[in-house]
């Protein structure tokens, strides 16, 4: 659903890099975007498709995923507010080689990415935020390669509760907007084995879960986890 849009000018919400532009960037910026509210669940770009614009979280939370050949799923990266999604993608013709669905209701607002691309060549310090994000977005890479490849699943499941706990939800205790089978996507291994896991966990008081409420009881055990795989 398309909302009415707040003025970029107005807007309290900026990214970092749009806060270094000026009235009339922003004022460019403004008149080619739009507003977009999604339930959850609901598909916000889909795999295959022409990319054409940046999304950048207003509200809400969204998963980036990989759709398999044997028609299976692997989340790829959980983002929640002030996040911006494609920027990998800028300054070349590509197709969308994921696809993104909102995990609970969320508001986007989807920039041109022609105007995104023209900022980033009349803008200097619009262009260095850009780059920083972008060098966040490949170091959180990296390491979700080396969890994926290189650990067992204690170890990944470890990985999987710092990053919820740390950057996406900034909390302890949080509540879970993943199901299960969203929690196995992320973490690269089956349903059961998260049950098995969350269950070890949690036998071993290093966590507790209450329905969708998830509390870390020990830190220290966690990351001992996460380092050892």
């Amino acid at each position: 659903m398309v909302e009415p849009k707040k003025s970029c000018l107005l807007c309290n919400n900026k990214s970092e890099c749009f806060k270094q532009l000026n009235e009339n960037e922003l004022a460019y910026a403004d008149s080619n975007r739009a507003e977009i509210s999604y339930r959850k669940g609901e598909m916000v770009a889909k795999q295959g498709n022409f990319y054409t614009h940046i999304l950048y979280l207003q509200s809400g939370m969204v998963k980036v995923y990989k759709e398999l050949p044997d028609g299976s799923n692997l989340i790829l990266s959980i983002f929640g507010v002030g996040s911006l999604i494609g920027l990998p993608f800028l300054f070349k013709n590509q197709i969308l080689d994921y696809s993104v669905s909102a995990l609970k209701d969320t508001t986007i607002c989807s920039i041109n990415r022609a105007t995104f691309e023209k900022l980033i060549r009349e803008n200097g310090r619009f262009a260095t935020e850009v780059v920083n994000q972008l060098n966040y977005c490949n170091i959180y890479n990296y390491d979700r390669l080396v969890s994926l490849t290189h650990k067992q699943l204690n170890g990944r499941f470890a990985d999987t509760l710092l990053y919820l706990s740390r950057v996406v939800y900034k909390a302890n205790p949080f509540i879970l907007t993943l199901s299960r089978k969203d929690l196995a996507e992320y973490t690269g291994v089956s349903v059961m084995s998260i049950i098995r896991a969350i269950k070890d966990f949690k036998k071993d008081g290093i966590i507790d879960i209450n329905g969708n409420k998830v509390e870390i009881l020990d830190f220290n055990q966690l990351e001992r986890i996460s380092k050892t795989g």
